[in-house]
């Protein structure tokens, strides 16, 4: 059912989440050298993962999770409280997975930071996760209203 507002907005979210694995978290530059975070991990500039940082959260799982969570929740349009639970429950983690973002983005920073300045530029998977939040926010939102407009209609019958 695409012609409703809310499922715009979960698929926008969905495609959001999945496109994280294509672009960087961040970028960092320290004299001579470059790294790129990605959400599979800490990578040198010649595509080398750096064995000495290990991701605690598994980024990229979790977003492909998400991702495909929030496309599945449009086909739940039938049972709009069903829907509403599904989609509650992805922009929670969607919240949890930016939060453990930005402490992990900062803990690299530091971690960088002890051989040298470093100047840090974030990418557009650092900003995915909180539009998808945004947009999963919103979708809920409309969903709700729909299920009002419903109810109201049920009333006066």
């Amino acid at each position: 059912m695409l012609q409703r507002k809310q499922s715009i907005f979960l698929l926008i979210a969905g495609l959001i989440s999945l496109a994280t694995w294509g672009f960087p978290v961040a970028t960092y530059h320290q004299a001579h050298e470059a790294f790129v975070f990605r959400t599979t991990g800490l990578f040198g500039a010649d595509g080398e993962a750096l064995v000495d940082i290990a991701m605690k959260f598994p980024f990229n799982i979790i977003l492909t999770v998400l991702g495909v969570a929030l496309l599945v929740s449009i086909m739940f349009y039938r049972n709009r409280p069903r829907q509403i639970r599904f989609v509650r429950g992805t922009y929670l983690l969607l919240l949890a997975v930016v939060a453990f973002l930005f402490i992990t983005d900062n803990s690299v920073y530091a971690y960088l930071e002890q051989s040298g300045a470093v100047e840090r530029h974030f990418g557009l998977s650092f900003f995915g996760p909180i539009v998808a939040l945004a947009l999963a926010i919103l979708a809920e939102r409309a969903i709700r209203s729909d299920e009002r407009l419903v109810r109201s209609v049920d009333r006066l019958r």
